[in-house]
């Protein structure tokens, strides 16, 4: 109950409509990822195999595909699962659906330098995505609860379980290729280059984007810039570190 109220304390509009921003962008790096034809994301590599192995619309998989990540955070955590959690139901609702939208309304790349520089859009947009949806605070997209999850259960920092997450995924979506077609579905070097990339991306536009709208940095974020701060205080006054503990 107590969560609770912090989290209707801290709703505001401008907190709301950057979530929605986050996720409209989220969802359009999605799906240019696989309207590149290089491979899709590894989080929903998964999800793109059974689209195409039972014949059902990516959208529509996706959004099977995040509940079923939802019930697995469940399994993990227990009692520990937060029943504001529940509200991923509506972010993978909305990120479902938007990325039907686009699906239908973007082409496709044909040549091969098209390609990679849709692949570079799409991981910029994944990115600004992330940014702005877990930045305003309000509900994670389930890839990111997930990672939250497994990090919880085994004790991994977040960083490791989202690439542990990324890694299974991939190697999921490889072995569904095999072995039902016998080649791989949507796995390819945009798969690897997205997994290694998006990361980066996420670390470029984090502060830039959260000061531009005005949110608050993450811990990590705010103890580097401390950090720094202070050796630049240190350094316009000339003293350092090392001289301070002499004296």
């Amino acid at each position: 109950m107590d969560k609770l109220r912090q989290f209707l304390r801290e709703l505001t509009l401008r907190r709301v409509l950057v979530y929605l921003l986050g996720v409209v962008i989220l969802a359009c790096g999605i799906t240019m990822n696989t309207k590149t034809q290089l491979g899709v994301a590894p989080i929903l590599s998964v999800a793109w195999n059974l689209s195409v192995l039972l014949n059902i619309p990516f959208s529509t998989m996706s959004f099977i595909y995040y509940c079923f990540l939802i019930l697995l955070q469940l399994l993990l955590l227990g009692r520990r699962f937060e029943p504001l959690q529940w509200l991923q139901l509506g972010a993978s609702f909305l990120t479902s659906a938007f990325i039907g939208v686009f699906g239908r309304i973007l082409p496709e790349a044909v040549t091969l330098p098209g390609r990679f520089a849709l692949l570079a859009a799409a991981i910029l947009l994944t990115g600004t995505g992330i940014v702005l949806s877990v930045g305003a605070r309000l509900v994670p997209n389930p890839g990111d609860g997930m990672a939250n999850a497994i990090s919880l259960r085994s004790g991994w920092s977040l960083g490791l379980s989202k690439n542990a997450l990324d890694i299974g995924s991939f190697v999921a979506a490889i072995l569904l290729g095999l072995l039902f077609r016998g080649r791989l579905l949507g796995v390819g070097i945009g798969t690897v280059v997205t997994m290694v990339l998006t990361g980066r991306a996420v670390a470029l536009l984090q502060k830039p984007l959260l000061r531009l709208f005005r949110l608050p940095l993450p811990p990590s974020a705010a103890k580097g810039r401390d950090a720094r701060d202070q050796t630049s205080a240190r350094s316009s006054t000339g003293i350092s570190s090392k001289g301070a503990g002499k004296r």
